[in-house]
């Protein structure tokens, strides 16, 4: 099974002078800026490609976003390249969750998200899952700690090991993978994959990766064992220099030791 690893467009969020949870200027779910929109056209076009590419007349893919608006915004295009669907994943959101206001300080709120009818209706080619009818968050849990992030990435690479199982032995159809999901969704993801260290605060090693950008893994699941390669990491050649954002150690190092990131 490959798997094709999306970090979602520039958000409005990441264009900030400050871009994490600790900000009071951050919004609970951002669109995206217009270096973004660009960003986002230059993956349609991506994958777009990819389907011409390809030697069968249809290439097999399941499509899985968050259902944060700036994945969804970036997840539209890539469905429409690819000429199919996509699905939102809950479980692909970026650490922190949806709410209001600046970590850790006064009057911080929990939102739910935008709802099953409401991104059905905005976004023609994605569909949500009955369990987000209200909000694919509680509102009540206020901000994600990177504790619960970590155990969510773990729960995220258990399904992505099932699926490759189940196609394995004929029980699911042979597809590409293709996640939209965020910077450090990301590297959590791919910490418990490669399992390396997953700690709270100050990391010791970060997987970087800019806005737009496409990791491409395979997962091998074979007689003598299971293993998962990196085929190639943080590509971006497909964005134009003038637009290209995001990435830095920076800015994912601060996410870490002050609990967030936008």
């Amino acid at each position: 099974m490959y798997v094709y690893l999306v970090r979602h467009a520039q958000s409005e969020n990441n264009a900030l002078t400050a871009p994490g949870l600790h900000n009071p200027s951050r919004r609970a779910d951002p669109g995206l800026t217009r270096k973004g929109e660009a960003q986002a056209r230059a993956l349609e076009r991506r994958f777009a490609e990819f389907v011409a590419s390809s030697s069968k007349a249809t290439v097999d893919a399941e499509i899985w976003t968050s259902c944060m608006r700036r994945c969804l915004l970036t997840t539209e295009g890539i469905a429409r390249g690819m000429g199919t669907r996509a699905r939102c994943a809950p479980a692909l959101h970026e650490h922190g969750g949806c709410f209001e206001g600046a970590r850790g300080a006064r009057g911080v709120e929990g939102r739910r998200g935008m709802t099953k009818d409401e991104i059905e209706g905005e976004f023609e080619r994605i569909d949500a899952p009955e369990e987000i009818k209200d909000g694919w968050w509680d509102p009540a849990r206020g901000c994600e700690s990177v504790r619960d992030a970590q155990t969510r990435g773990a729960e995220v690479a258990k399904w992505l090991w099932d699926k490759a199982r189940a196609m394995r032995e004929g029980a699911a159809t042979k597809a590409d993978v293709v996640l939209v999901s965020h910077g450090m969704f990301i590297d959590i993801l791919l910490k418990t994959l490669f399992d390396a260290p997953r700690t709270t605060g100050k990391q010791g090693a970060l997987f970087c990766s800019q806005n737009a950008c496409v990791h491409k893994l395979h997962f091998d699941v074979a007689e003598d064992g299971e293993s998962v390669g990196m085929q190639f990491f943080n590509d971006v050649t497909h964005v134009p220099m003038d637009v290209r954002s995001g990435g830095s150690v920076d800015g994912l190092s601060e996410a870490y030791t002050k609990e967030g990131s936008a």
